[in-house]
């Protein structure tokens, strides 16, 4: 009886310890300013949990070797920082758009060092440190590290942000900020109301071992009402991509430096092709061509006698149309004739931005314009969908070739995706936010072990 009760004793405490190590969660409101606009909260131990039972689930892809294998021991970035239960970055209103910042706790003195070392972070002085190359920025007060994605030039807004975190003591609400963590999912991003959106909004995310799932609802203040369209689309295209004609108040919030980057990013001005007339844009990508093209080659032999070579390469083409719909396109179709985008041929206007591919601009009607491939087939449109935007890709279809253009760490997981699929429908004000990324019929795990 009593060995029974020393059992039922351990097996408690046991139950108990793997409780508090796997799903009890602690997080606080001080770990993020007032000032912030955006808070992205990652649920560590949410992750942790998924990934084991993908784990346990899944042991024909166990690596058994690694599971013996000796650890380095190497300085990694788990000995510099504790990691929390929840990993809260946030960006910093009025910094720029790619500042991000994060609060942790320091691991061990020693191993913090040691990884400054390391990663060569340059000591600026006792409290901050930034490292060039990862263009990452500490600044350190006590056991606490804010480390921020920014340069030494952002050196005075990192402070700012240290400064309302270490000495003004100014933190977002607690009841905001459990939007997020309420939201129970892998990953939230929280924003609150501001001078786009009429309420706090919070779009999540989860996974398991056959996709990754979003969802979120907006909703926008007055002045932004989005329209929906009907998009018609082959679903055995490569690519879709639809959208609506933005409200006048949301594109008026483009400055003239973002305007500028786009024209000149996609060779044509932005304000003279995206016109309140207009509706809708569609895209549909159909593949990814391949054809032979012949160039004619001299060289010379050994009497210095010129000798014609004929080079067949294999050239890869996108095979697209992409349209422009509206009450009256003629607008934008005089703004590419008189700038020089087209040029008059037999078979048609050639439009000039595109480099990839020999495409045509054509007017379809008083109320539609497109600019399509010459590969281009016009295949069978089977799939209709009213939204806001939607896209789809069949990462499946991508030729391998073109993966390794990708980061390799990226290439080698895209090799078992099969589909991303992202739409934004409207109901009443409110803009909802579905989308799903799916991996191929195979015996492999979203994520490999």
């Amino acid at each position: 009886m009593r060995k029974r009760k020393w059992a039922l004793l351990i097996l408690v405490i046991l139950l108990f310890v793997g409780y508090i190590k796997l799903f009890y969660k602690t997080w606080s409101e001080k770990a993020v300013p007032a000032s912030a606009d955006c808070v992205v909260a990652l649920d560590v131990k949410r992750v942790t949990n998924t990934l084991l039972w993908n784990l346990v689930t899944t042991p024909g892809q166990w690596k058994i070797g690694k599971l013996f294998s000796k650890k380095s021991r190497d300085t990694s970035w788990r000995d510099m920082f504790a990691i929390p239960d929840y990993v809260l970055a946030f960006h910093s209103k009025d910094q720029p758009a790619n500042n991000w910042y994060v609060l942790l706790n320091r691991k061990s003195r020693e191993g913090f060092e040691a990884g400054l070392k390391k990663f060569e972070f340059e000591k600026i002085n006792d409290h901050e440190f930034a490292s060039r190359q990862a263009g990452l920025y500490l600044f350190i007060q006590d056991e606490k590290i804010l480390a921020a994605k920014a340069t030494v030039e952002d050196s005075i807004l990192v402070r700012q942000v240290a400064g309302e975190l270490f000495t003004d003591k100014r933190f977002i609400a607690r009841t905001e900020l459990k939007k997020a963590v309420d939201a129970k999912s892998h990953l939230a991003v929280y924003i609150p109301s501001n001078i786009f959106l009429k309420e706090p909004a919070v779009v999540s995310a989860n996974f398991d071992k056959e996709k990754i799932s979003i969802g979120g609802t907006l909703i926008p203040a007055t002045q932004y009402v989005f329209r929906e369209e009907s998009f018609l689309y082959p679903s055995g295209s490569l690519s879709s991509l639809g959208f609506t004609q933005p409200p006048p108040a949301l594109y008026g919030l483009l400055d003239s430096a973002a305007k500028e980057k786009i024209s000149t990013a996609i060779n044509l001005h932005i304000d003279s092709v995206c016109i309140q007339k207009n509706t809708s844009y569609s895209l549909n990508l159909q593949e990814i061509k391949e054809r032979a093209d012949s160039a004619i080659t001299y060289t010379y032999d050994d009497e210095f006698n010129k000798v014609e070579k004929l080079v067949v390469n294999a050239i890869q083409e996108p095979s697209f149309s992409f349209f422009i719909n509206g009450s009256d396109i003629s607008p934008v179709q005089h703004y590419l004739q008189g700038n020089n985008k087209l040029e008059s041929t037999a078979a048609g206007d050639v439009f000039l931005p595109m480099p990839l591919v020999r495409s045509y601009c054509r007017k379809k009607s008083g109320s539609t314009l497109s600019i399509t491939a010459f590969n281009y087939d016009d295949p069978k449109v089977d799939t209709s969908i009213k939204a806001v935007l939607f896209f789809r890709l069949a990462i499946a279809k991508i030729p391998n070739n073109l993966l390794r253009y990708l980061p390799d760490a990226l290439s080698g997981n895209m090799k078992n995706l099969d589909e991303l699929n992202l739409v934004v429908t409207r109901k009443n004000e409110q803009l909802h936010i579905t989308g799903m990324l799916t991996k191929r019929k195979n015996s492999l795990s979203l994520f490999n072990f």
